[in-house]
C-alpha cells in the first residue's frame, strides 16, 4: 500500500515538472515574439504585466475557473469559449496568440504556469529575485527598505518585496525565498520554546 501511495505521489511530482518544463518554452517563445516587436524591451514588460493580470484576476479569483480549464472532461471548444468570453476587450494580438496556441495543443490548463514562468525569465534577466515576507505589523518605508538591503547583500540579486501582515506571529517575521523560510516571528520561537520545555522537563531553566 505504501509502494503504491509513494508511486502515485511520483507520478504527480513528474506530472507536475513536464508542466513546469512546457509553461517555460511557452514562456521563452512568448518572450522571443514580444522581443521581436518593433517597441522590443517594452513589449516584452507590458506583456508580462498583462499576463500576470489576467491570471490573478481571472483564474487566481475563481479557482472554478482554472478547475474548468484543467479538466479533461471539458472539450476544448468550450474551454476557448470560456476563456476568450473572460479576455479584456484591449488584449494584445501576443497574448491572444497564446491563448489560440495553448487551445489548439490542449493546454490551456497551462496559462498560470506560463505567467509565472515569463516572470520568472525576466526576473532571472533582470537579477531580481521574489521574496515572500509575512509580519506580525505593518511594516514601515524605513522597515522595508532595511529589509530590502539586506537581503540585496545576503542574495547578490535585488528583492522585489511581497508583504502580508498576519497578527497570530505576535512578532517578528518570517521570510520565504523560493523554497527557503526564515523564520524570527516570536510565535515560532514559542513553539521552539514550548518544545524545548517538554523535551527537558518542567525542572529545565532557562
Amino acid at each position: 500500500m505504501a509502494n503504491a501511495h509513494e508511486h502515485a505521489r511520483e507520478t504527480v511530482l513528474e506530472a507536475g515538472s513536464v508542466k513546469s518544463r512546457l509553461a517555460k518554452v511557452y514562456a521563452e517563445a512568448l518572450i522571443a515574439a514580444a522581443a521581436a516587436q518593433p517597441d522590443g524591451p517594452a513589449a516584452v514588460d507590458a506583456l508580462g504585466v498583462e499576463l500576470g493580470d489576467f491570471v490573478a484576476g481571472v483564474l487566481g479569483a475563481s479557482p472554478a475557473v482554472a478547475a474548468f480549464l484543467a479538466s479533461p472532461a471539458v472539450g476544448k471548444r468550450a474551454k476557448a469559449a470560456a476563456l476568450q468570453a473572460a479576455l479584456p476587450g484591449n488584449a494584445s494580438d501576443l497574448f491572444r496568440g497564446l491563448v489560440t496556441v495553448l487551445t489548439t495543443n490542449g493546454r490551456l490548463d497551462l496559462l498560470g504556469g506560463v505567467a509565472a514562468a515569463y516572470r520568472q525569465l525576466l526576473d532571472d534577466r533582470a537579477g531580481r529575485v521574489r521574496v515572500k515576507v509575512t509580519a506580525a505589523s505593518e511594516l514601515s518605508a524605513a522597515q522595508r527598505e532595511a529589509l530590502a538591503a539586506t537581503l540585496a547583500a545576503s542574495l547578490k540579486q535585488q528583492p522585489v518585496l511581497a508583504v502580508r501582515v498576519d497578527p497570530a506571529l505576535i512578532g517578528g517575521m518570517v521570510v520565504q525565498v523560493g523554497d527557503r523560510v526564515i523564520d524570527s516571528s516570536v510565535r515560532s520561537r514559542l513553539q521552539n520554546l514550548r518544545t524545548l520545555l517538554l523535551d527537558k522537563g518542567s525542572s529545565y531553566v532557562l
